[in-house]
């Protein structure tokens, strides 16, 4: 018994000399005015330790955050519930909570297409996205048995047809298709596949509805090759990110005569100011929290674009940019009411567009109405 009681002592020891010897060489302790500044909080941090005790939990399929991720099968991860209960509205379907929200959207939404129209907006429409599970529900752990009637059923059970356009058949439809994965495995979001498949979905009905115009379809696509990456936001949070690994599918539209109609040169701009901020090619433009206007003369219409999205849409900005020439980007939940009315008198755009994934579908800043209501 007294040797257990000193090896205790001696691994506690050992612990509260090398922890902080760590931490300070890692700079925890910040050296200021040629002195050390430190806190005990920060000294006995273990830190640096989570990503190799995540690692041992991860191979028994244990999360030490499963509020944030959850470990399936195959080594795929998903979002917990801190983010829009994901999992349990996945396992239970709408709770009575959202059954009251979903009928608010549909009225919200129905007044906005009105108010458009009367703004002059020729079309106006919602991309509802599919989350990671509505695709591979198989990878899911096995205590998440997703329900047979959605909330997103739920959610288009009570708005106006004609409005959302659906992507969620389309993209299981692809998953079939193609022999690569469309989302990452350690990533909440899909890759650049997965949006491409969606937004010719999007497109498809767009053409039904407006006459004349020129859309890539989804044939029009071929996968280029498929590369490794670093690990996404999914293994970011249990700190595993140089542990685990993904992979990223990149694709080309191109014919047999013809140069990859994504290419094409776009110039970035802010808005408000007018001040050109980039123009570097046809890249992904990251979810901006400002009006960010881009141009894309060799687009396949003449068209203007006011497109709220979430970083969902981030993969789906280079087609954007490819099928019209002029897209204002902002992220949704980044206006108001007001600043949305502002925006569409002031830019006087054709097409108002919003995409939204899944899990952010009902949220509160949907059921909010037009200015006038």
């Amino acid at each position: 018994m007294k040797k257990k009681a000193y090896r205790f002592v001696l691994l506690f020891l050992f612990l509260i000399a090398v922890v902080p010897a760590i931490n300070l060489s890692l700079k925890i302790a910040r050296h200021q005015n040629d002195t050390i500044t430190w806190s005990k909080a920060s000294l006995y941090k273990l830190d640096f330790a989570l990503p190799w005790i995540n690692s041992i939990f991860y191979q028994a399929g244990i999360s030490l955050s499963p509020d944030q991720v959850v470990i399936g099968k195959d080594d795929w991860l998903y979002l917990g519930d801190r983010y829009s209960n994901e999992l349990s509205v996945t396992r239970s379907g709408a709770s009575h909570q959202d059954s009251v929200a979903v009928k608010k959207i549909g009225i919200a939404t129905t007044q906005w297409a009105d108010w458009m129209h009367e703004q002059g907006v020729q079309v106006f429409k919602i991309m509802l996205f599919p989350s990671k599970q509505t695709i591979y529900p198989e990878f899911l752990p096995g205590w998440v048995k997703p329900a047979t009637h959605s909330a997103t059923d739920t959610l288009l059970a009570n708005t106006a047809p004609g409005i959302y356009i659906d992507t969620r058949e389309a993209v299981k439809a692809a998953k079939e298709h193609f022999s690569v994965p469309l989302y990452y495995k350690t990533d909440s979001h899909w890759n650049n596949l997965a949006a491409w498949v969606a937004f010719a979905a999007f497109t498809k009905e767009l053409d039904r509805v407006e006459a004349g115009m020129r859309f890539f379809a989804a044939q029009d696509a071929e996968v280029a090759f498929v590369n490794d990456r670093i690990a996404g936001d999914l293994a970011n949070f249990l700190g595993m990110t140089a542990i685990l690994h993904d992979k990223d599918v990149l694709i080309k539209v191109a014919g047999a005569t013809q140069i990859d109609q994504l290419q094409i040169p776009t110039e970035q701009f802010d808005f408000n100011s007018g001040k050109l901020l980039a123009s570097d090619g046809n890249p992904q433009i990251a979810t901006p929290r400002f009006a960010m206007l881009v141009k894309s003369k060799k687009a396949l219409n003449q068209k203007r674009v006011l497109w709220l999205h979430d970083s969902y849409g981030v993969a789906v900005s280079p087609y954007m940019a490819a099928t019209f020439s002029e897209t204002l980007h902002l992220h949704y939940d980044a206006t108001t009411p007001e600043m949305l009315a502002d925006l569409v008198q002031r830019f006087k755009p054709d097409f108002v567009f919003i995409s939204v994934v899944e899990r952010q579908a009902r949220m509160d800043w949907f059921s909010n109405l037009p200015p006038k209501h």
